[in-house]
């Protein structure tokens, strides 16, 4: 199968206890699928059983391990996720932000698996 990889971006339900912490989020996922629908349907729904609530699709695209392959700290995470996904079917990355204007600024990232 192949592994796509999607960013969504989110923001959080209102019984979710993080939207006191933040008001969105940019959800990187990687999904094992046969097609870039299905990948789509399991990312988005994945995001929703999280507690949050996609309001856009960002990126879209097939990678390869090999794309990650380098010796920084971050490639080492992104192989990390990429070797997930085709384990489990599924992983992602949350990267919070606090306020519509700081999107771009140093913001919390969480791994969740």
């Amino acid at each position: 199968m192949t592994i796509y990889f999607i960013q969504l971006e989110a923001i959080p339900n209102l019984d979710n206890p993080e939207r006191e912490e933040c008001v969105g989020a940019f959800v990187n996922c990687w999904v094992k699928s046969t097609n870039i629908k299905l990948a789509l349907n399991k990312g988005k729904k994945y995001v929703s059983n999280q507690g949050w609530e996609v309001i856009s699709i960002e990126d879209q695209s097939i990678v390869s391990r090999d794309m990650y392959e380098g010796d920084t700290e971050e490639e080492e995470e992104l192989i990390k996720c990429f070797d997930e996904a085709m384990r489990d079917g599924i992983s992602a990355f949350f990267y919070k932000y606090t306020s519509d204007d700081d999107e771009d600024d140093d913001n919390e990232f969480e791994i969740i698996h």
